[in-house]
Parts: structure tokens; C-alpha cells; sequence
């Protein structure tokens, strides 16, 4: 992938808008803002993605940090939709929201990995 900055920025806004969506949907009562979390991944691959474009020396690093950034967001995603899927009622929309946000980073996650892959042939 040729320019992963572009994909990080596009995976961030999508969490940004999934947050938001999922909080709205939840009337953004304070009790409920776990439902933005998905934002806060959202934003923290947005930044990386900012910070990579204008540290062009720092950038395998930065884009590093976000695949980190992504795989907390796996790995959170998918244990509390696990649980939720464990639960004696289950909340569908809490569900897809854990499950979209896991998928999403998992996405990123793989791409970025390719892209590093690529990469390391292409100084070989």
C-alpha cells in the first residue's frame, strides 16, 4: 500500500463517525459515552496520521504507534463483544458497535502489516 497515512486517516474517521453515530444513538447521555470509545480510537489514528505526514522522518514509527493504537482496539472490540454475545440480554446495537470497531482496527491492522511487509522487500 503506497500511502498508509491516507488508509489510517480513512479507518480514524470511520471510528470517529462510528462513535458519534453509536452515542447519538444512545440519546449522548453521560452514562452511555462508553458508546463514544470507538471515537477515541478514531481521533488517536487520525493524530498518528497527521503526525506522520508532517514527520516524514518519523513516520515508520508513528505508523507503528498506530498499529498499536489498532490492535488495542482489536483486542478491547472483541473481548467486550464476546461478553456482551455471553450476556443473559444482549444489547444488539452495543454488540455492533464493539464488533464493527474490532473489525475496523483488524482492517487496519492487516493493511498496515502488508504495507510493512512490502516495504521491507522493496529495501531488500
Amino acid at each position: 500500500m503506497k500511502n498508509m497515512t491516507c488508509v489510517t486517516m480513512v479507518i480514524g474517521m470511520l471510528l470517529l463517525i462510528q462513535g458519534l453515530i453509536f452515542w447519538g444513538m444512545a440519546g449522548f447521555e453521560g452514562a452511555r459515552a462508553t458508546a463514544a470509545i470507538p471515537s477515541g480510537f478514531g481521533l488517536l489514528l487520525i493524530a498518528c496520521a497527521q503526525m506522520a505526514k508532517a514527520m516524514p522522518n518519523a513516520r515508520k514509527h508513528i505508523m507503528h504507534l498506530a498499529v498499536l493504537v489498532a490492535l488495542l482496539g482489536v483486542i478491547g472490540g472483541a473481548m467486550m463483544f464476546f461478553k456482551g454475545l455471553g450476556a443473559e440480554e444482549r444489547d444488539m446495537k452495543k454488540l455492533l458497535d464493539q464488533g464493527l470497531m474490532a473489525v475496523l482496527c483488524l482492517v487496519f491492522m492487516v493493511m498496515a502489516v502488508n504495507s510493512f511487509i512490502q516495504a521491507r522487500r522493496g529495501e531488500a
